[in-house]
């Protein structure tokens, strides 16, 4: 067994326990924190003695912008190079060497520090994103190689929760270091050289992961292997999407951290110390947005929650742009890294699980870019509406969240289906405890057939829960035309089928054909009805037609608990105690996929089986 294979073996149980039981990945975590940390260290160190060197003010914007600038430059010119490398050859061994590379850094860091020449930091500064931006696609793309499949997204939330908390905590601490040794330049530089040790040590513990082994020439052209990336994204939409998300949230991010550096000090009036702390209520809630968004997606990705990340921090930004109150500063502040957790985990899962394994450089590479590209935006226009047209900071951050709501608003018109199930899967979650077995058993990509009993109304939800990627159900036409219900099950792509109509039900089974023939996810319950007394009934053969001439599993699924529910037949009332409608316990198992040819007796057989756990 290989290091990788051996490391996969480990996470085999789903769960953050047993990801942070591995010492290797939590030795990954802390190196990539410390790291992220460092690099906010010290670019806020550069960032208040710009403002100090600033003649006045109305300058002290430019001077921000400008050391934003440079930590961005590098990932512009350099993430092509980067993103080769981490594809050719063990990221193991690239974490390990760019992490070195830190050390050296600080040490010249040291030099400009005491030396107190802006140009001299703003050099190291490059140097320092430099190695953040090799460092970059490493980290990101040992993921999929060192954890298994139901742990990806748990792992990508984990890396996420903890690069963010180091960017914002770093920054908090760069702000206390440099107003208690502002004028002690040698005692900053150590500190940020002890770091810059620890991590690289820490580095050497990481799993061992062999190289991608992409071949090739090495593509010379800086630019070349992004471009490469960039074609690549004009036919893959959903991908292209999320790196247009992650960089519309770096730009925001950006832009958000700057005016609230110049905030700290227009607006709230306070020391740097204080100010740190506005940044420390940003990492607090970004932490429990990154763990919550994690606990929500599970073994999957929930897509769904960019939307509604987006609304939390543009509703808060706004309050915030209303507010001059320094605790009601720290309280919105909590919440807008809240939104933010739900915005970045599920964006940047994707983006690491959805390439093939000697692509996910070239992808990271890209994205890197395109976030450096946006970065880089957001720092000229601080130095526009702060400078040019003498905005204050709290009108850039009314922008921001009238900004932010329109971003939440076209998300959800772009993919209105994922937010729709996104809310369902909520309310569900409010009003069931959901227990699902078996996901595994429901293939990541291509297509599969779902055949799940139907003991109530929420059927569809609760099947559909078992997996992140979408379903489509054929549904019952008088269910599907419940006043009020229809938009939802529009929105939803629901197939209605009639049986009292040979020629509409006919429509209804080759469209769900088509949708199997184009690799996608079709559900079914084949009883053709809501059971009426709680037991499975005689399945119909309807599901044969649609999976004629396909060669794709089907699945079969059995949802217990709700018969009983008053979104069930049982009794027909629906005014039932608050303990039946709320929080009823249940349970769906997915079994094994099952051949084409199965009969619909057997069917019948073994989704009853496999609601007694039974596995063959």
């Amino acid at each position: 067994m290989n290091p990788a294979e051996r490391n996969r073996s480990v996470h085999h149980s789903a769960g953050y326990g047993s990801l942070l039981a591995d010492s290797r990945f939590e030795g990954f975590l802390w190196a990539q924190f410390l790291g992220a940390f460092n690099d906010n260290v010290y670019k806020m160190i550069v960032s208040f003695t710009a403002v100090r060197l600033a003649v006045d003010s109305a300058t002290s914007g430019r001077y921000l912008a400008l050391s934003g600038a440079v930590f961005i430059l590098p990932f512009i010119l350099f993430s092509g190079y980067a993103g080769q490398l981490a594809d050719r050859y063990s990221k193991t061994r690239m974490l390990q060497i760019t992490k070195s590379l830190e050390i050296v850094t600080m040490l010249m860091g040291i030099a400009a520090l005491m030396a107190g020449s802006m140009n001299m930091l703003l050099v190291v500064l490059f140097l320092l994103a430099t190695q953040a931006t090799f460092f970059s696609p490493a980290k990101y793309g040992i993921l999929p190689e060192a954890v298994g499949e139901t742990q990806i997204s748990r792992a990508n939330g984990l890396l996420e929760l903890t690069t963010f908390v180091a960017i914002v905590i770093g920054t908090s601490f760069g702000s206390a270091l440099f107003e208690r040794w502002e004028t002690t330049p040698l005692i900053l530089g150590l500190v940020m050289l002890g770091i810059a040790v620890l991590g690289t040590l820490l580095c050497l513990h990481i799993p061992k992961v062999p190289a991608a082994g992409r071949l090739g020439n090495f593509n010379l052209n800086p630019f070349g292997e992004i471009a490469a990336g960039i074609g690549d994204l004009r036919s893959r939409r959903p991908l292209a999407l999320t790196l247009l998300g992650i960089s519309w949230f770096w730009f925001v991010g950006a832009l958000f951290q700057l005016a609230l550096v110049l905030e700290a000090r227009e607006v709230l009036h306070v020391a740097e110390t204080r100010a740190g702390f506005l940044f420390t209520a940003l990492a607090i809630g970004i932490g429990l947005g990154s763990l919550m968004a994690g606990r929500i997606s599970g073994s999957h990705i929930e897509l769904g929650l960019v939307p509604a990340g987006s609304l939390i921090m543009g509703v808060f930004a706004i309050v915030l742009a209303g507010t001059t109150n320094y605790g009601v500063a720290l309280t919105t502040l909590a919440v807008i890294g809240f939104g933010g957790g739900f915005m970045a985990v599920p964006l940047n899962a994707y983006l690491q699980e959805e390439p093939a394994a000697d692509e996910k450089g070239r992808m990271i590479a890209t994205n890197n870019l395109m976030n450096g590209v946006a970065m880089m935006v957001a720092y000229v226009l601080l130095d526009v509406m702060h400078d040019i047209l003498h905005w204050n900071p709290r009108m850039i951050f009314g922008a921001l969240g009238i900004a932010m709501l329109a971003g939440a608003v076209i998300v959800t018109r772009v993919m209105p289906a994922f937010v729709m199930r996104f809310v369902l899967a909520g309310l569900a979650n409010l009003m069931f405890r959901i227990k699902v077995t078996g996901s595994e058993n429901i293939p990541k990509t291509g297509a599969a057939l779902l055949v799940s009993n139907h003991v109530s109304y929420a059927d569809a939800v609760l099947a559909g829960y078992a997996t992140h990627r979408f379903v489509r159900f054929l549904m019952w036409k008088p269910i599907y035309e419940i006043r009020g219900a229809r938009p939802i099950f529009d929105l939803l792509k629901a197939i209605p089928i009639d049986i009292g109509s040979p020629k509409a039900t006919i429509r209804a089974l080759k469209t769900a054909h088509e949708e199997l023939q184009n690799g996608k996810l079709v559900g079914i319950f084949p009883e053709g009805q809501i059971t009426r007394d709680g037991e499975i009934g005689p399945f119909e053969r309807g599901y044969e037609r649609v999976i004629r001439g396909i060669d794709c599993p089907i699945i079969p699924v059995h949802i217990e608990g709700m018969w009983g529910h008053p979104l069930s037949r049982k009794g027909g009332g629906m005014l039932k105690s608050w303990d039946i409608w709320f929080r009823p316990s249940i349970t769906v198992r997915v079994g094994q996929p099952v051949s084409a040819d199965t009969t619909p007796d057997q069917l019948r057989q073994i989704v009853i089986e496999t609601g007694r756990g039974i596995v063959k």
